[in-house]
């Protein structure tokens, strides 16, 4: 999720205090520093965007971190707010760190929760990365002229009918999906994930015997299209480029993605594509590995973004 959303979504838990949510409540302030502090790991975009985008969303988005932000905010504002509850502050903090690890796992990027037992991100594929919806839920707890005449248990109802009913078209979605493509033979594996503009359109990865399918539905209307079909590479070719840096950083970065190679006058140009995200007619990320004719790398670079950004990795 964006700043803006976790900032927002932290302001409406310090409202269950019951006090009006202001830089004059040490609670609010808890729980907004602590909805948006796990982000703090855009640090590490001063060394660019191969170490921001290898570590976001890792270790500082575990539970561990969590309770180390809530004890560090919860020092801090005790010497600004004396007189507030040190248990109470903690525990506003915390709540707002909660609030940021739940809403990161909503999207497709996902977050490193369980880290150091687990370090794969977990992922639910449910929200945009921007929700209107979850913003306007929020908002409608913070506003006095709104919450007294709907209680926030009411809107925290909302949110998470609002919920449930993503995870319904998102199995409506899968089903529909399953039935188009049966006919291509056994299906190994089906990610849908939600689309990063409109509520209602849903992408979605298809794996079948020798190749992935890459669609999108849109739910009104009920229209199913194929963006691009990708053949598997040659194994000889992936186990050419599977050991390389580039190649290891890559499946680290995103866990679904897939690898294309062209066959060029001095080797082999390897393309990298990450099937999490699509906009605007093409993949957010990618990356490059050039390999000679011996398969031995001459150059690698990662594109986050857009193809005309190039980090060298």
């Amino acid at each position: 999720m964006d700043p803006i959303t976790h900032g927002v979504v932290g302001l409406a838990i310090a409202a269950f205090t019951g006090e009006a949510v202001s830089i004059a409540s040490p609670y609010a302030m808890g729980s907004l520093l602590g909805a948006v502090i796990p982000d703090a790991d855009i640090v590490m975009q001063v060394k660019g965007d191969y170490s921001y985008l290898k570590n976001h969303r890792g270790m500082s988005h575990s539970i561990p971190f969590i309770f180390l932000y809530g004890t560090v905010i919860t020092a801090a504002l005790s010497f600004l707010y004396p007189d507030a509850s040190l248990l109470k502050l903690f525990i506003y903090a915390v709540s707002g760190c909660i609030s940021h690890l739940l809403l990161d796992i909503t999207n497709s990027y996902g977050a490193q929760v369980l880290w150091p037992i687990y370090k794969k991100k977990l992922t639910l594929d449910l929200l945009l990365v921007y929700d209107p919806l979850l913003i306007i839920v929020s908002l409608a707890i913070i506003i006095p002229s709104i919450n007294s005449k709907i209680h926030p248990i009411i809107s925290l109802i909302m949110f998470f009918a609002y919920l449930s009913a993503r995870y319904c078209m998102k199995l409506y979605v899968k089903n529909k999906v399953r039935d188009n493509f049966k006919e291509q033979g056994k299906i190994l594996f089906i990610r849908v994930l939600p689309s990063m503009v409109g509520l209602v359109k849903w992408h979605f990865v298809v794996k079948v015997k020798g190749k992935m399918i890459i669609g999108e539905l849109n739910l009104l209307p009920r229209k199913l299209k194929i963006i691009e079909t990708m053949n598997d590479l040659d194994k000889k070719l992936i186990k050419a480029v599977k050991n390389t840096h580039i190649a290891r950083f890559f499946g680290e970065f995103t866990p679904l993605f897939h690898i294309k190679c062209i066959k060029t006058n001095r080797g082999y140009e390897y393309s990298f594509i990450d099937l999490r995200y699509y906009i605007a007619k093409d993949f957010l990320h990618h990356a490059t590995a050039v390999l000679d004719e011996n398969f031995k790398l001459v150059a690698s670079a990662f594109h986050p973004y857009r193809k005309t950004r190039h980090v060298e990795i």
